[in-house]
């Protein structure tokens, strides 16, 4: 297999593991991937790449340059803020360095289409189209979070519906992502949703963790031992229900007749957690299929108050 090239368009919360990650891959683990670019605008990111992958002679930092560093590569990731998605696509140069290129996103709100119309890329154009190989621009939509900062994330990689698209090219990806944490394929119905099941329960997991930490503050448990004794009860919990224990059973183990355990339970269902943390997501999966909408062009201000 030929040494391949990957270029990490925006290196920045996601961007950045993902390409730390790859880099100190072991050998043969990338489908051929052995040389890395990373993409960046201002003088601070280029500075701090550099300092961070100061040791790896098999990487090169581009500043203002995405069209030859597109060019010298053959996988991309598209990893900039999705603001910047459409500026960034159209820039001159871009949908013409692009051809014969798999253009990775990693971009919350984007989807598929949307991204293939920025670069006359549409992949039901090449059906039945006798188009050379070097000639089109396959583009895979996924979507990681950020546990990928600690090899944990959970990446949706959308199942690409055209019957063209190379099968090596979803390995590929698969591989990529493996690097992070775990992947799973993703129908396109439900990348929306997916968008707030994986990529917003983090934050939803920080209040939650971080309201158990002032309440054991407030009891008198000093906080750094509070931290220490939640977060090793979060990942316990998880490799408990990972192990294939429900939820419901993992809740009845701790719960005895007159416990204290019981009596917490009984003020969580009181207060209606359930209700706000399933509308709390709700409302992600609502704001993200909104985002979507962006992305294909309409002004949408995702975060307007609706009436409930």
């Amino acid at each position: 297999m030929p040494d391949l090239t990957l270029c990490m368009l925006g290196c920045g919360n996601l961007g950045t593991p993902i390409l730390q990650s790859l880099i100190n891959a072991p050998p043969n683990s990338l489908h051929g991937i052995t040389q890395f670019i990373a993409c960046v605008q201002s003088e601070s990111s280029e500075a701090r790449l550099k300092t961070l992958f100061t040791q790896n002679g098999n990487m090169r930092i581009s500043r203002n340059d995405n069209v030859t560093a597109i060019k010298d590569s053959d996988v991309i990731i598209l990893g900039v803020d999705p603001s910047q998605v459409e500026a960034m696509l159209k820039n001159d140069g871009i949908k013409e360095a692009l051809r014969g290129r798999l253009l990775i996103s990693i971009v919350a709100g984007w989807s598929r289409p949307a991204l293939e119309s920025l670069i006359d890329a549409k992949a039901d154009a090449y059906e039945g189209v006798e188009t050379p190989v070097e000639k089109r621009t396959w583009v895979l939509r996924t979507l990681p979070n950020v546990a990928a900062l600690v090899s944990q994330s959970l990446t949706a990689i959308e199942h690409h519906p055209s019957p063209s698209f190379p099968p090596h090219y979803s390995d590929l990806a698969t591989a990529i992502f493996s690097r992070i944490g775990k992947s799973l394929p993703i129908p396109p119905s439900l990348m929306p949703a997916t968008t707030a099941v994986s990529g917003s329960t983090p934050a939803f997991w920080a209040i939650i963790v971080d309201s158990l930490i002032d309440a054991a503050v407030a009891v008198g448990v000093p906080r750094k031992l509070a931290q220490e004794q939640i977060y090793q009860s979060m990942r316990g919990s998880a490799e408990m229900l990972q192990s294939g224990i429900q939820p419901g059973e993992l809740r009845d183990m701790g719960t005895s007749p007159e416990g204290c355990t019981i009596a917490g339970v009984m003020v969580l269902e009181e207060g209606g957690v359930r209700g706000v943390l399933g509308r709390a997501l709700r409302e992600s999966v609502t704001v993200a299929r909104a985002m979507g909408k962006v992305g294909e062009g309409e002004e949408v201000h995702v975060n307007d108050t609706r009436k409930i």
